[in-house]
């Protein structure tokens, strides 16, 4: 697999970390709301992971996934 599949995979992965089988967010002691996962994401992964994560949250949200 290509490094960029790979690395969005992992940001992928990270952000259902924080979403339940529901598509509903679940926080936990430090990332609270949405807004905070995307800033730990932009720390670990830097602007173009923060991306991803904006749009694997948007996808999560609209149902993409689920249906």
């Amino acid at each position: 697999m290509s490094y960029m599949k790979n690395f969005m995979m992992e940001v992928q992965e990270f952000v259902w970390d924080f979403f339940d089988q529901d598509g509903q967010f679940v926080a936990d002691e430090t990332i609270k709301d949405k807004d905070d996962l995307i800033s730990v994401v932009e720390n670990n992964y830097g602007s173009m992971g923060a991306k991803v994560a904006k749009e694997e949250i948007f996808a999560i949200e609209t149902g993409d996934h689920f249906s």
